[in-house]
């Protein structure tokens, strides 16, 4: 059986397998760069994001009443003005492929996520890293490289922190 996150394990592009660590395709870089935005987002609300996504929706549809478009409730048979429908209909569309995206993108309970290398295993690999926010620093590298690259693993992360922060390894 495959978790719904089963693709992020084995991502695909364009029908073929793609390297997260690897990739230098545009439009890849593109949707990791979108990934890790919505991640640090859902990092900030968490479970809540159903309710903040359902709020934002409700603000943004009430603008549009308070900017003098009123909602009128149509009897069957009813003429109602096609754009105001139609601008209601996309913002609800908006707001929904939001949703997907964040499910796709395989993000919904990534506030949750352990780190792939624990404190430990961060002062094995960079020795000489001091205490404190420069600590602080590479375990927020750590967790924007995971956002960008879903699947990959620790040795690559390994990598990319000894590339990241020279002056803290060997």
């Amino acid at each position: 059986p495959s978790s719904p996150d089963q693709h992020l394990l084995n991502p695909f592009m364009c029908g073929r397998r793609v390297d997260p660590t690897r990739e230098d395709d545009p439009v890849w870089i593109h949707a990791m760069e979108y990934r890790l935005a919505c991640s640090k987002m859902l990092q900030r609300i968490g479970p809540l994001w159903r309710a903040a996504l359902i709020l934002a929706l409700s603000e943004e549809l009430n603008t549009l009443h308070l900017n003098g478009d009123t909602l009128e409730y149509a009897i069957e048979g009813d003429v109602v003005d096609e754009s105001q429908v139609e601008r209601r209909r996309g913002i609800i569309e908006k707001h929904d492929i939001f949703a997907a995206a964040l499910l796709r993108l395989g993000l919904l309970g990534s506030w949750d996520a352990k780190p792939i290398l624990d404190g430990e295993a961060v002062k094995n690999i960079l020795p000489q890293i001091p205490k404190g926010p420069t600590f602080r620093t590479v375990m927020d590298e750590q967790a924007e490289w995971m956002a960008m690259h879903p699947g990959a693993g620790a040795e690559d992360l390994t990598t990319h922190l000894r590339d990241f922060f020279p002056n803290y390894a060997n």
